[in-house]
């Protein structure tokens, strides 16, 4: 997996000639024993990209919009297909990447924070994965639904992944993504899901309206 915050000032470039480094006294560079090392560089970052097709990028401009304390959130949906929607969202944590996958770790503490989430029992957990039975009420408009989630914990610290294994929609999987920064904490989350009925467009921003408390929830109860 592969944390990318990018950040154009970052990133400066010097043309240096041998000129310049005589100048200094210095031996010229070896321009041509330099340009694999630098070809190399290059091949590794695209490997490291490229390899991972989850790769969270965070460009400047979200960056400093986290930093002011916003939600992030875009639809993943266009790069869909069939009935299945996408969306992200996030979030900058005051807090340690341990604290905040402890705080989502806590299933059975959920409730008592996100109140979206009315009911969250761990009905069995072993090999680095957790099954949960949960209740979620998201919007007015909408009715509680419910459903048995699989969590699977196997990189901790850095990312949760979840998949609906029975109950409502047809189809429900995602992950918390946990980035670190300082001493500080990035969470994106993504999901995916299929309902299997058509949900119209206002419903669709009240869901968005909850995924921003969600967030927010996350964050206050993080960093207490």
């Amino acid at each position: 997996m592969a944390y990318v915050i990018f950040k154009p000032t970052d990133l400066k470039w010097h043309f240096i000639t041998n000129s310049h480094w005589r100048s200094r006294g210095e031996k010229p560079v070896n321009r041509k024993k330099l340009l694999p090392f630098i070809l190399g560089i290059f091949l590794s970052l695209s490997c490291l990209i490229s390899g991972s097709a989850n790769a969270i990028i965070i460009p400047s401009e979200e960056f400093d919009s986290l930093e002011r304390g916003n939600v992030l959130q875009k639809s993943l949906t266009a790069q869909l297909s069939g009935g299945l929607k996408g969306s992200e969202s996030k979030i900058l944590i005051n807090a340690s990447t341990r604290k905040v996958w402890n705080v989502l770790d806590d299933k059975e503490n959920l409730p008592k924070f996100i109140q979206q989430v009315k009911k969250a029992d761990i009905v069995e957990e072993k090999n680095e994965k957790q099954k949960v039975v949960t209740t979620v009420k998201l919007c007015d408009l909408l009715p509680s639904f419910n459903y048995i989630l699989v969590f699977d914990t196997s990189e901790k610290y850095r990312r949760m992944k979840f998949k609906k294994i029975g109950g409502a929609f047809k189809e429900l999987y995602g992950y918390f993504e946990i980035i670190p920064h300082e001493d500080k904490t990035i969470l994106a989350y993504r999901i995916y899901s299929d309902p299997g009925f058509y949900i119209p467009e206002f419903i669709c921003k009240a869901l968005r309206g909850d995924a921003t408390q969600i967030m927010r929830s996350i964050k206050t109860e993080a960093e207490k």
